[in-house]
């Protein structure tokens, strides 16, 4: 005998979400909080036993007047406008070539797409060593036959990093260019072809009214993520002096947090650097859900 359930809408679209509020309380907004509470502690994990003292700001003031912290932010800063922008041109032009049906259309989409598939620890070992080793790399050789002076494990290191993150995740920005290019409906385009508009002008008021959300949208993202990229700047990191990079010139956020927590055990400072992390991501979120906002309010 079968049996049924008489669930009301009210409470049947609360049960499915259920699972994933769960979740997401359990692993995300809790550990976040207790991130949040430690920042106005002074704790460390390497001492056992001993109880945390409540500090109040201090951390903070420590953290926004410790010359190291605002190096990294500017360190920071920089790379994270540098990658996004370069991803930004070569992502767009991507989409604007691969939105056209061409013959071989799947295949250099799928080729494109092919670097951010690949784990981004693997793709900056392998740049590391393969592409800028003072003896064997790619690049160094080829900028030497050009008579380029390059040193891409020393002060050239800071253009390394950008190459490797450049060539990692341009394709995710073509693929959501893509996705707002798709949106343009097909009649506006056949209306602009006939009434004779230029690519620019196709561009211009026809294609980037319909696509400026996911525009934004890619940026938004690319930048949030920008601002914790830790792979390639800890692979850079490792390279034993005197080859290696001056620390001070690539160290940012993510790897002194790493730094703080795993080598100098200062969990209070660590906390510290993480909540200050968080919040530039939700001013990031919180600017692009304004946006929409106003988008819809406009429509």
């Amino acid at each position: 005998m079968a049996i049924s359930f008489n669930i009301k809408d009210k409470h049947l679209k609360w049960l499915l979400i259920l699972p994933t509020l769960i979740l997401l309380t359990v692993f995300a907004i809790i550990p976040y909080l207790w991130t949040f509470g430690i920042s106005f502690y002074d704790y460390s994990v390497q001492v056992f036993g001993r109880a945390p003292d409540f500090v109040g700001f201090q951390n903070y003031e420590n953290m926004m007047t410790h010359p190291d912290i605002w190096l990294r932010f500017q360190n920071t800063a920089k790379f994270a406008v540098t990658v996004v922008s370069i991803e930004f041109i070569l992502g767009l032009s991507l989409a604007l070539v691969l939105s056209e049906r061409f013959r071989g259309h799947r295949l250099v989409l799928t080729i494109c797409v092919l670097p951010m598939l690949i784990a981004p620890e693997i793709t900056a070992m392998i740049f590391k060593v393969v592409m800028f080793r003072p003896d064997i790399g790619f690049i160094n050789y080829l900028l030497g036959v050009l008579k380029i002076p390059f040193d891409g494990y020393g002060k050239d290191a800071f253009l390394s990093i950008v190459m490797v993150d450049a060539w990692t995740w341009t394709p995710f920005v073509m693929l959501m260019i893509v996705g707002g290019l798709s949106s343009v409906p097909k009649s506006v385009l056949e209306a602009a072809d006939i009434d004779g508009a230029g690519w620019w002008a196709r561009f211009r008021y026809v294609i980037f009214p319909y696509a400026k959300p996911f525009l934004f949208l890619a940026l938004i993202f690319r930048l949030a993520d920008a601002l914790r990229t830790w792979e390639v700047i800890r692979e850079w990191l490792d390279v034993p002096p005197p080859l290696g990079p001056n620390p001070l010139e690539i160290d940012m956020l993510p790897s002194y947090l790493y730094t703080l927590a795993f080598r100098a055990f200062k969990t209070s400072e660590m906390t510290t650097t993480a909540t200050i992390m968080v919040i530039i991501s939700l001013v990031l979120v919180y600017t692009y859900l304004r946006y929409l906002w106003k988008v819809e309010q406009n429509e």
